[in-house]
């Protein structure tokens, strides 16, 4: 049986959300059906892709921006070169330069919006509507769009970027980790949360719901594991309300798995979260999860049974979550281990591969 050739497209060379979900896909497809080829930036993902140890090609492509002519000309030059039956494009940048990079080559495309809800907003308003009608523009030269959550496909329609039978909504998976938390079994209790540094994560209002955790349990620390350009902003709030001592910006962390397993309760504070890959990951640790309402966090955190979702922007919110599982562990403890189960039945990444593959082999069939 002939493979069938999979041409997967990055523009993030980190090891944030997107890319961590692509290695999660090239780690664990069915090497005997499929063919894989990967065109990232240089990085620390094209290491990781390496270290898999799988016949995976891989094609080094800086891109400098959304718009860099000289990264659209590589793609398109590596495309005419592998002739993949398959072209996957995950995430912005990527998918306005790989979609402009296969224009007229007629390969099937399919594009995974791993950003855009209603929520998300660019500082800049000019800059956010040009960018919606780019994506609208390149949804022409798209066979199919992957939602990471319904929250992402009804704004994709919603929007008049993609047609309602574009767009299929496949939700990220993760493996049951091998470890797990033991919450509250230490005296010292830990709050954590993972995400890249920027304003739509909202750490600013999770360092500012800190002081009130901090008045009724002084024993209490928080660990922001990630990096990216808000850091210095939230360095100085951390100086600036004294608590350099009881909040700890990690920087990245190879294995998010080693630091959960010593936390107490995680906490996503976004304002706009497309899924939520790090809450899913804490789940799936058997950890009680504090969390903002929008996007596609309420399809992964059930508000009463796996977590507390609070409002956006609101520090005293998170506070408040935070304060009612370190008051009742029964309660907490009891949230952890459901949001484990649901973890492991409804966003299990063996159905999230088994959904990808399908695609994968339908669109090839209906190509040849």
């Amino acid at each position: 049986m002939k493979k069938i050739k999979v041409l997967e497209i990055i523009g993030d060379a980190t090891l944030a959300g997107a890319p961590r979900h692509l290695l999660s896909v090239l780690e664990n497809l069915d090497t005997k059906k499929f063919a894989l080829f990967l065109i990232c930036p240089p990085g620390p993902l094209a290491g990781e892709v390496r270290s898999l140890r799988r016949s995976i090609d891989i094609e080094i492509v800086p891109m400098r921006s959304k718009l860099d002519s000289k990264a659209i000309k590589e793609i398109r030059s590596n495309i005419k070169e592998i002739r993949p039956d398959i072209i996957h494009i995950h995430g912005t940048r990527a998918g306005i330069l790989g979609r402009l990079a296969v224009i007229g080559l007629r390969y099937p495309v399919i594009y995974t919006e791993h950003l855009w809800t209603k929520e998300y907003q660019l500082r800049s308003r000019i800059s956010h509507h040009l960018q919606l009608a780019g994506l609208w523009f390149l949804d022409m030269f798209t066979t199919l769009t992957i939602a990471v959550s319904q929250a992402v496909k009804d704004f994709l329609i919603e929007s008049q970027i993609a047609r309602p039978e574009k767009v299929l909504v496949i939700y990220n998976g993760t493996e049951t980790p091998k470890k797990k938390a033991k919450p509250f079994e230490d005296k010292k209790t830990i709050i954590a949360s993972i995400g890249t540094l920027n304003e739509q994560k909202g750490m600013q209002y999770l360092i500012q719901a800190m002081p009130k955790v901090l008045r009724e349990f002084p024993d209490s620390e928080l660990m922001i594991i990630g990096q990216g350009p808000y850091k210095t902003e939230l360095e100085k709030l951390i100086k600036k309300i004294k608590l350099n001592k009881e909040i700890k910006l990690t920087g990245f962390v190879k294995d998010v798995y080693d630091e959960l397993q010593h936390v107490d309760v995680y906490v996503q504070p976004s304002v706009s979260e497309s899924f939520g890959l790090a809450i899913l990951q804490a789940m799936s640790m058997g950890l009680p999860i504090v969390a903002t309402n929008t996007g596609g966090i309420p399809e992964v955190v059930t508000s009463g049974k796996t977590g507390i979702l609070v409002e956006i922007k609101k520090p005293e919110a998170l506070a408040d979550g935070v304060l009612e599982l370190l008051r009742d562990h029964a309660k907490a403890k009891r949230m952890g281990k459901l949001g484990a189960e649901d973890a492991a039945i409804k966003f299990n990444l063996k159905d999230m591969i088994i959904d990808l593959e399908t695609v994968y082999v339908n669109m090839a069939e209906t190509r040849s």
